[in-house]
């Protein structure tokens, strides 16, 4: 498929640097997800509460991102990409220092609450942008390397934060994810062009329609149901991973930090062959290998802890080839879904993104509500997350757009 970015005849450099920008205007809301979990235990002890508790603060941000999403996508589709981001940006940035002035477990879950809702717009609106420029492999490769961008979020932010914890207490956190949404902000308003021309824009009951249409699309509700259900494993393991690694297996937070670290590298590693083998071997091939892998790669991790087999390498290392598998899945999963709803893209983007996040609200509080003091609840949390995706995934690539292949 001919790609805008060839008709335009863009260069290379110029769309690195477009992923690059697209990226760190993103990364504000990863960041704000895995940053402060390594210091989980000194912030229940500062709002003298329990860690449990604390844990429903990562759960509130989660569902906010559900929600949220289906704000900013049709306003980006109404007023325009650029307006979505500004607004967003700046209840991001306000939510944090409420956030870091909080002096109570339930003020914090309420700040954390509206700081998702306001990094919802740095995470929706730029699939949309990428949509509103590109298509089919193309499109791939550029969310790919957002993602690798962004995928600097999981990879410091644990060990950013554990630094920050030592030296100057967990509110500093949410003083750097403060500076972190201005330095978003500042991006969008010098550096982001308006990619959705005035005339292009859908009214309000052009949005609903837009809605209504996407809601009866089963191609596309099954493929968001797969890229969440997918991302819903994920979850599950960043809300348990803390207690099973730190608690049960007694590593530091810079041990864990570094664990977590190595997972998201190879996410991050595995999303730039995205393109290539999207190339290679199609995309319905591509998803289903990679949603085979999941459900298989999961469920015998499960296995092995049921019979307390292997130990903490072999958790480590069956996360990190589920992730590999995810860092693959994504981006192509994204690029079909929203192959054929290039008009309404935000509101797209935004069905997609409340599909991941619900999801993986609902595997965090289940992690959460099962905890039995094993690794057991995370893991049997992953494994179903991973086999529903597989089971969406049958009917998604069924009813596929037929020019992706």
């Amino acid at each position: 498929m001919t790609s805008q970015a060839n008709a335009h005849g863009e260069s290379p450099t110029s769309f690195r640097k477009e992923a690059l920008i697209l990226g760190l205007v993103s990364l504000a809301g990863p960041l704000a997800m895995n940053m402060y979990v390594p210091a989980f235990p000194e912030m229940a002890k500062a709002l003298g509460t329990t860690s449990a508790t604390i844990q429903l603060s990562l759960t509130s941000y989660l569902a906010a991102l559900a929600v949220g999403q289906n704000i900013f996508g049709p306003v980006s589709d109404r007023f325009g990409r650029k307006p979505a981001l500004y607004a967003g940006l700046l209840l991001f940035i306000v939510s944090s220092i409420g956030a870091s002035l909080a002096a109570a477990a339930e003020a914090l879950i309420v700040w954390r609450f509206l700081q998702g809702i306001g990094a919802c717009a740095a995470m929706a609106v730029p699939r949309a942008l990428i949509r509103d420029r590109y298509t089919g492999s193309t499109a791939a490769r550029m969310m790919s390397l957002m993602v690798l961008v962004i995928s600097i979020g999981p990879l410091i932010s644990p060990l950013a934060g554990t630094a920050l914890v030592e030296v100057y207490g967990w509110t500093s956190i949410f003083w750097f994810l403060t500076a972190a949404g201005v330095v978003a902000l500042a991006l969008v308003v010098t550096q982001v062009p308006e990619t959705l021309p005035v005339a292009s824009r859908v009214s309000g009951m052009a949005t609903l329609r837009g809605y209504g249409l996407l809601l009866r699309d089963r191609s596309f509700i099954c493929a968001a149901l797969m890229i969440g259900l997918a991302q819903a494993t994920f979850f599950a393991y960043v809300s348990g991973a803390p207690f099973v690694f730190m608690t049960i297996y007694e590593l530091t937070p810079l041990q864990f930090s570094m664990v977590f670290g190595f997972s998201a590298v190879m996410w991050s590693g595995s999303a730039q062959l995205s393109g290539p083998f999207m190339d290679r071997f199609g995309a319905a091939r591509l998803l289903g290998y990679c949603v085979g892998a999941n459900a298989v790669l999961t469920s015998a991790l499960l296995v092995v802890g049921l019979l307390d087999l292997g130990g903490m390498l072999v958790l480590i290392l069956g996360v990190a080839m589920v992730l590999f598998s995810m860092g693959i899945l994504v981006p192509v999963g994204t690029v079909m879904a929203l192959h054929a709803h290039g008009a309404a893209a935000g509101s797209a983007s935004a069905i997609l993104g409340t599909a991941g996040f619900a999801a993986g609200a609902l595997a965090s509080f289940v992690v959460a509500a099962a905890a039995d003091g094993t690794a057991l609840p995370m893991l049997g949390t992953m494994t179903a997350c991973a086999l529903l995706s597989a089971a969406a995934a049958s009917v998604a690539l069924k009813f596929r757009p037929a020019d992706l292949g």
